[in-house]
């Protein structure tokens, strides 16, 4: 999701700038009240809703029976799986009853929501495309071919040559299933499911402990907890500007994909840079001007061609940093306890790495992991939690559903067929 931007085009960026958006105070929880913790769902519908009874957070009618309790899911409830609706469905449901019953439902967002809310959407499944398809979904797909075509003669008429991958009738159709444009549409901006996303944060702290995704490079770590959340949400609101301004200038369709934005953007960038370059010396010949409406135009354009360096889509950004599991003992305890002095904290939770899937090149992990499943895991003195057991692929790929508990000093790993404690007050690391 990277790019580079245009030699010529770094000249123009010096006269540009972007305003920021005021910050928000961050979530959190005053008292103690039992703390789940939920990692990465994909779209495990039955298995996520199993474990929810498993810890007395919903009854069998998968209404919330938790009472004061507070539930953190950290993120990545979306892709792979088939039932990612479903899942969204019941946490916007839980939050509701949550908030009724005197307890919480705290969602993130993970790396995989931000991809989807920028419309990088190559690891949606084709489940979650069919259950937004109704029976209107191929007239809708084919008026948006159509669309397509237009706009593809139009961009050939005003180039001089086509668009990047440009796209025959029959490959068109296949990378764009029923429900495709559908699913699009409810996740952006004006969407059911995008509103809600979009309102949600990137890190909490919640009791003694922060949330999250990913985690927390030290080398890149902001003063407060919400500087992060305040810089993903600039930066997913930036997107949707750029998107929507280049749908209204007939740059892009509202159904572009990330990929296809991108390329439109790098084309339309081009053709202003050629625009602006001085012809030869000529008598009475005038620089180009810029009027406002074209400086906001190739601002956003800018922009989105240096979304490499945005957080939510840094590999050492907070959806996407695996550091908490790949350190080496002594060199993380060190970053780990540097970071919870920060901000003031006990515990770090995050989800996204299955820690067996980073065994090659750090023999140091190989003692954490138990041949054939996944489980929640402790590090660096139980400071670290790592959540993500690959719930998704509890069917064929030693997957598990699991939850961590937090409630009092205890900190147990809960499975649908056992409880394992983790921290006990006896063991709890003093700070």
């Amino acid at each position: 999701m990277t790019t580079r931007l245009p030699r010529i085009a770094v000249s123009v960026a010096l006269l540009l700038c972007l305003t920021a958006i005021p910050s928000h105070e961050p979530l959190t929880a005053e008292d103690r009240p039992r703390i789940v913790a939920i990692g990465d769902i994909h779209g495990a519908y039955d298995e996520f809703t199993r474990l929810l009874q498993q810890v007395g957070l919903v009854d069998d009618r998968h209404r919330w029976s938790g009472g004061s309790a507070i539930l953190v899911q950290t993120g990545d409830m979306i892709d792979r799986g088939a039932r990612v609706r479903e899942v969204w469905d019941l946490l916007m449901t839980l939050e509701r009853q949550a908030d009724a019953a005197g307890g919480q439902v705290v969602v993130l967002l993970g790396n995989h929501e931000t991809m989807n809310l920028m419309r990088e959407v190559r690891d949606v499944g084709p489940g979650t495309y069919a259950s937004f398809a109704d029976g209107e979904s191929e007239d809708r797909r084919q008026e948006a071919y159509r669309a397509y075509a237009k706009l593809s003669r139009d961009r050939i008429a005003a180039l001089g040559h086509a668009p990047p991958n440009l796209r025959t009738e029959e490959e068109w159709m296949a990378i764009h299933p029923l429900g495709f444009v559908e699913y699009l549409e409810a996740i952006g901006p004006k969407g059911r499911y995008g509103r809600w996303l979009r309102s949600k944060p990137v890190v909490a702290r919640v009791g003694d402990a922060i949330f999250m995704h990913g985690g927390i490079d030290p080398d890149l770590a902001p003063p407060t907890l919400e500087d992060i959340n305040e810089q993903a949400r600039r930066e997913i609101q930036t997107f949707d500007d750029f998107h929507r301004h280049l749908v209204d200038r007939k740059v892009i369709l509202p159904f572009f994909t990330f990929g296809e934005s991108l390329a439109a953007a790098q084309l339309e960038l081009a053709a202003w840079v050629e625009r602006l370059q001085p012809g030869p010396p000529a008598p009475g010949r005038r620089p180009p001007v810029l009027e406002s409406r074209d400086r906001d135009h190739l601002n956003l354009l800018l922009n989105i061609l240096n979304v490499g360096t945005w957080s939510i889509v840094n590999p050492n950004g907070p959806v996407w940093f695996r550091g908490f599991a790949r350190w080496p003992p002594e060199e993380g305890r060190s970053k780990v306890m540097g970071l919870l002095d920060q901000y003031s904290v006990s515990h770090f939770v995050v989800g996204h790495t299955i820690l067996s899937t980073q065994l090659v090149g750090r023999p140091h992990l190989r003692d954490l992991v138990v041949a054939g499943e996944e489980r929640i895991t402790a590090r660096f003195g139980a400071r670290v939690f790592l959540i993500d057991t690959g719930m998704v692929f509890s069917q064929n790929r030693g997957g598990r559903a699991s939850a961590l508990e937090i409630e009092d000093d205890r900190i147990t790993a809960v499975y649908l067929d056992e409880r394992i404690p983790l921290v006990d007050p006896a063991t709890t690391p003093s700070r």
